[in-house]
């Protein structure tokens, strides 16, 4: 491949959306995961400092989910744009090529 032809592995960026809405979904899913214990690892400051942080990560959680959703999207789309193009340019060179 010539050093001055823009590659791009489709399918890795296409599973790359995949992989991170499977680590969206997994991080949304530990806000009921870390409840789940209350009591159970220790005495009440162990609670507390659970939910402290636990109410905390909740801000930080939304903006990663948030920033998750936007690079998933755009993922998508440039797979999307892309295999177009890909596709509209092979069209045409069929189409000159017949003339």
């Amino acid at each position: 491949m010539a050093a001055d032809r823009l590659t791009v592995n489709l399918d890795g960026l296409a599973d790359f959306a995949t992989e991170l809405e499977t680590i969206r979904r997994g991080m949304d899913s530990a806000r009921s995961w870390m409840n789940e214990f209350s009591g159970d690892l220790g005495g009440p400051e162990v609670d507390r400092a659970i939910s402290h942080f636990e109410s905390h990560w909740r801000d930080g959680r939304s903006r990663v989910d948030k920033n998750c959703e936007q690079l998933i999207k755009m993922a998508n789309q440039a797979v999307e744009s892309l295999r177009k193009a890909d596709d509209d340019l092979t069209q045409q060179l069929r189409d000159s090529g017949s003339s």
